[in-house]
């Protein structure tokens, strides 16, 4: 990956038209995944005034200026935050960030609301959902109010049975081993069932091999790679994910 990154760098930076938009973002996507998070901001950053910054790059951009000052809000992200919003107002990536500023500027109330609000508005189930549930009871715990599950939003997402609460969480910290594993393969399980629904996330197929990996069921995260290595057919040759699943493939046992 560090030589993939290399060689998008240099053709970024000898591009006489200054690379394109989606070769800066590609690269401080990477970038993220690696760690380095300053090097994801210099990357975004060459593209986030340009006329085609959308709400989606600068939401991105936001989410590496945060990760650079170990998850502080600092005024440059929640710049940047707020022009993805004025932008997008429905992006959901910007809205959570707003949250989290505004928790950290101690407007917890606000933050909550603002969260609710957006899983309120939402048209079914979507990926970023748990997310949101998870900061809201965050931050609704020092509050004082009352937890809220995912499916009092998106019914679908989890069939009949619940996501799991702020208390579910807090508590797997108390199980046993033998309990807390079990609690950890009901989570796989659920990403499993939801991948059968949703077969084209590629990216949920790579997660989903990665936890098939660190639970020891090597065929199962061969096949879960397999998977994913059939959608990564039809990613740009600089996109580093074919080479992370070809990796993750070969430090397979059998």
């Amino acid at each position: 990956m560090a030589g993939l990154t290399v060689r998008l760098l240099e053709r970024l930076q000898s591009d006489p038209g200054g690379g394109p938009t989606e070769g800066w973002m590609l690269l401080g996507q990477t970038y993220m995944r690696m760690g380095r998070y300053r090097d994801a901001v210099s990357a975004m950053e060459n593209v986030t005034e340009r006329p085609d910054a959308s709400s989606a790059i600068l939401s991105q951009y936001a989410e590496a200026l945060i990760a650079a000052d170990d998850g502080i809000v600092t005024p440059a992200a929640r710049a940047a935050i707020g022009r993805a919003r004025d932008m997008d107002p429905s992006n959901p990536a910007a809205t959570y960030y707003e949250a989290i500023a505004l928790d950290q500027a101690g407007d917890g109330a606000e933050a909550h609301d603002l969260l609710i609000a957006r899983l309120d508005a939402a048209n079914g189930p979507a990926p970023w959902m748990e997310a949101f549930v998870a900061q809201a009871n965050s931050i609704g715990e020092t509050l004082g109010r009352e937890p809220v599950s995912l499916a009092a939003f998106a019914p679908t997402a989890g069939g009949d049975t619940p996501g799991p609460t702020a208390g579910d969480v807090a508590a797997a910290a108390d199980m046993s081993e033998d309990d807390r594993a079990a609690f950890i393969r009901s989570m796989v399980e659920r990403l499993a069932e939801r991948l059968r629904d949703d077969p084209d996330d590629l990216d949920g197929w790579m997660r989903l091999g990665n936890a098939y990996r660190v639970l020891g069921e090597a065929a199962k995260a061969r096949e879960a790679y397999l998977t994913a290595n059939r959608l990564a057919e039809t990613l740009p040759p600089d996109d580093p994910r074919a080479q992370e699943i070809r990796q993750a493939m070969s430090e397979l046992p059998g």
